[in-house]
């Protein structure tokens, strides 16, 4: 049903099973070559900003400005992504992106000290827009690049093309870092990203017939109510806003607290972090590997939900206890707890979104995955904001995580019961 009461068919092509695997193929050299390198960058940009202004708030920096990009531009996205052909946002994303980097690499070193906040700032906020058009439109259009059954093996296979080069990007960056300078970081991003634009652009996108006539007439507000409404009808949905929201909150305490003891407080140097991003990298490989072998019914992924939550977030409290050994404990045992953590999270992440594309109508899919994206990372920049100050203040760091882990297993536990009653009853849509 339609948000005003309204049937809406289901759209469907017939995509051939040797279409789909050549998509799939296509996909994840892309997500290989773009993964590689954008990894290589972010994990350089935050050691150069973290040597340059000595603040914990700058491994963080893209947690704050990719959700309030996300909010501002909410609107925009979620209706150009369900009125456009996918494939032309898509690259018309990937082209902005490649000229602001193009004028990210020639301005940064106008800039010196604290003074580099501000070409890093104007770059992450208009990369986190174009990252964000192309990514929702990407995940809108799934339809139209594989066949359902291929539904979870596209996205399976693009967490592992990521996580293999998240793997290996961490580590070859600490050791070119100190030899190239940030400078080339950039250049190879900026070469890499045209490779990515070259096969994006070779992959065919079935063309889907809108079904809405009147989508066309509707204002920008009158699209994204519709789309709001939309989302109300799905307990599933309204439970992952509800508990994202809160856990990217709790979240940031790993992201900014890990390097910032590991580097600030505990003097370990670099090598520590890429271990731990590297760390990070194998259990979402580990994940990705993990789903794709796993039986493709519904109610079969459903199970793994619950159990991967309260997984989490103990996990998130154990890794506070790591930090009270010695360095080179520190170093095995938070490098272990990265790989369980990231690997419940890549099952975790798999199973909701390829939930949300198999139940989702086409012409709301845009403006759902807009939604869910900006609503549950809207507390991710309150979350670097209060940690950020939080480890500066707090004397024993190590017990943030603590907190953290049990204020989500709290949580969790007083929804538990509304989470059971949905998956027994098997309804992810009201």
């Amino acid at each position: 049903m339609d948000s005003n009461g309204g049937t809406i068919a289901k759209t469907k092509i017939n995509i051939s099973n040797h279409a789909s695997n050549l998509q799939i193929v296509k996909d994840f050299a892309s997500n290989i070559i773009g993964s590689f390198s954008g990894g290589m960058l972010s994990f350089a940009m935050g050691l150069m900003l973290l040597s340059e202004t000595k603040s914990p708030i700058s491994s963080g920096l893209g947690m704050i400005i990719g959700p309030i990009m996300s909010l501002l531009f909410l609107v925009p996205i979620g209706n150009i992504v369900d009125t456009y052909r996918h494939k032309n946002i898509i690259l018309t994303s990937m082209m902005i992106r490649i000229i602001t980097m193009t004028i990210f690499y020639f301005t940064i070193n106008m800039f010196n000290g604290n003074g580099k906040l501000i070409p890093v700032i104007i770059f992450l906020s208009i990369n986190s827009v174009s990252t964000n058009f192309s990514s929702t439109a990407y995940d809108a259009s799934v339809h139209e690049l594989v066949n359902d059954e291929k539904i979870e093996k596209l996205s399976s296979l693009t967490q592992i093309a990521s996580s293999i080069s998240s793997i290996f990007a961490p580590m070859l960056g600490v050791a070119l870092y100190s030899i190239i300078g940030f400078d080339l970081f950039i250049l190879i991003e900026i070469i890499s990203s045209i490779f990515s634009l070259l096969i994006t652009s070779s992959m065919k996108f079935y063309k889907i017939k809108q079904v809405s006539s009147e989508n066309s007439k509707q204002s920008s507000l009158d699209k994204f109510k519709e789309g709001f409404n939309y989302i109300k009808g799905f307990k599933f949905v309204r439970y992952i806003i509800m508990i994202g929201a809160v856990f990217n909150f709790c979240f940031t305490s790993i992201t900014i607290g890990v390097p910032y003891i590991t580097k600030i407080q505990m003097h370990l140097g670099n090598g520590p972090v890429s271990v731990y991003e590297s760390a990070a990298s194998v259990g979402m490989l580990l994940g990705g590997l993990t789903m794709s072998i796993m039986p493709k019914k519904a109610g079969y992924m459903i199970k793994f939900i619950l159990p991967t939550l309260l997984g989490i977030f103990m996990l998130i409290s154990i890794s506070g206890i790591a930090f009270f050994h010695t360095p080179i404990t520190v170093s095995i045992f938070v490098g272990v707890i990265m790989i369980a953590l990231m690997f419940l999270l890549a099952i975790l992440n798999i199973t909701t979104q390829v939930l949300i594309q198999k139940n989702v109508e086409n012409d709301f899919l845009g403006r759902v995955m807009s939604l869910i994206i900006a609503l549950n990372m809207s507390t991710m920049p309150l979350g670097a904001l209060f940690f950020s100050i939080m480890f500066k203040i707090v004397s024993n760091t190590s017990m943030i995580f603590v907190i953290s882990g049990l204020i989500l297993l709290v949580y969790f536990m007083i929804l538990l019961p509304s989470l059971l009653r949905m998956f027994k009853s098997s309804k992810i849509i009201s």
